[in-house]
């Protein structure tokens, strides 16, 4: 594998809920995909994905999905599908073990089909 394919290589992540108006909060977690801003988030299990626009509004994420490709412990890539979970929210599960920062790509999908790639590089939640 290429150093830019491992640095591509995406970790899931848990996104907290968000409330409806310009509640969003900002936790360094949020990278810009096509119009929306989408922020990831990995809880214990679960990779969550939530998707604003340009104003910052909750985007409804029904129409929505999302692949990511995740750098797993000893390298190993693995690949998470990303579903709706209700209002601006997508949510994969997360079955494998990183070493320090999650690195992932996501690639957003919406009702058009690919709005693009997005680049992380997070913490995970405790």
């Amino acid at each position: 594998m290429t150093g830019l394919a491992a640095a591509a290589i995406l970790v899931p992540a848990l996104a907290w809920a968000q409330g409806a108006g310009h509640g969003h909060v900002h936790s360094g977690n949020e990278v810009k995909i096509g119009r929306h801003e989408v922020e990831l988030v990995v809880r214990g299990g679960q990779a969550t994905l939530s998707i604003v626009d340009e104003k910052e509004q909750p985007v409804d994420a029904a129409a929505f999905g999302a692949t990511a490709i995740v750098l797993a412990r000893g390298n190993e890539r693995r690949t998470l599908e990303f579903r709706p979970a209700g209002g601006n929210r997508l949510a994969a599960p997360v079955d494998f073990q990183v070493d320090g920062k999650f690195r992932a790509t996501v690639t957003l999908r919406g009702p058009g089909g690919e709005l693009g790639t997005g680049r992380f590089n997070i913490d995970p939640v405790r």
